[in-house]
């Protein structure tokens, strides 16, 4: 009787699973803690979706007519720009923001629009163009930054100075199992 590639996916899933299973009995008392993680993350992750955190940026700034993703685009530049001087273009505002090139393109041209972000020649070769922050946008780009900074430290406001420095260095440990961006 031969087999189908979905009889070889069915028992390859069978395999992993019982596999995952035996793995999360040996250790119940952790895997238990790493499904409260999980579990906190799925809702971090639903929020970041929605840009709560952004909005409510905006919205207590008075700007309600940008859109939290623009103001992704300045930060992409800027980091951009940070790591190599006159190479923010669309292309590695994609890479910053894990986004395909046409994605990054639209909001590109949205911050434009919207006169957060100039479109210049590039220094070496004026046939290039490059991007770089309008005085707006970079205003817009240190307020929202230095406003949401404040919402999160009045979060932790209850935290210990020591809780709050090693949930920052467990976090940022964690953050290492995210993809690269790009």
């Amino acid at each position: 009787m031969s087999s189908t590639p979905e009889d070889e996916n069915r028992r390859r899933l069978d395999r992993l699973i019982t596999e995952a299973r035996r793995r999360l009995a040996q250790e119940p008392d952790r895997a238990a803690d790493v499904e409260r993680i999980d579990s906190a993350l799925g809702r971090i992750r639903r929020s970041m979706a929605r840009q709560s955190l952004g909005r409510r940026v905006l919205s207590e700034l008075g700007v309600t007519d940008i859109d939290p993703g623009l103001v992704e685009v300045l930060h992409a530049i800027v980091s951009t720009e940070a790591e190599e001087p006159g190479a923010a273009s669309i292309g590695m505002v994609a890479q910053a923001m894990g986004v395909d090139p046409s994605q990054a393109s639209r909001l590109v041209r949205e911050a434009v629009a919207a006169g957060l972000v100039m479109r210049v020649a590039a220094p070496e070769d004026a046939r290039r163009s490059v991007l770089r922050l309008s005085e707006f946008g970079a205003a817009l780009m240190a307020g929202t930054r230095d406003h949401k900074l404040a919402l999160l430290l009045e979060h932790f406001s209850d935290w210990s100075e020591q809780d709050l420095a090693e949930f920052a260095r467990l976090l940022a440990s964690f953050s290492s199992i995210a993809r690269p961006s790009g």
